[in-house]
């Protein structure tokens, strides 16, 4: 078993959860698991930003649209 540091207490139960005893805070050590959320998050506001890109071209064309139909109207 690995040494722990001191004020540190593990999880009984658990591998990856440690407890730091002055802030009773309750740590994760598995390093690839928040690489893999990050990872995730990343992707996650990476589609939220795409979504709200598309969605002001969207907004965009049909003001686009309504503008070319007062010309055409203008004209004609």
């Amino acid at each position: 078993m690995n040494k722990l540091p001191t004020g540190i207490i593990n999880i009984e139960g658990e591998t990856d959860l440690i407890r730091d005893r002055n802030s009773k805070a309750l740590l994760n050590t598995n390093n690839e698991a928040l690489k893999a959320y990050r990872i995730k998050r990343s992707t996650n506001l990476k589609v939220v930003e795409y979504e709200n890109d598309i969605n002001t071209l969207k907004t965009e064309l049909v003001e686009i649209k309504k503008t070319l139909e007062l010309l055409v109207n203008k004209i004609t």
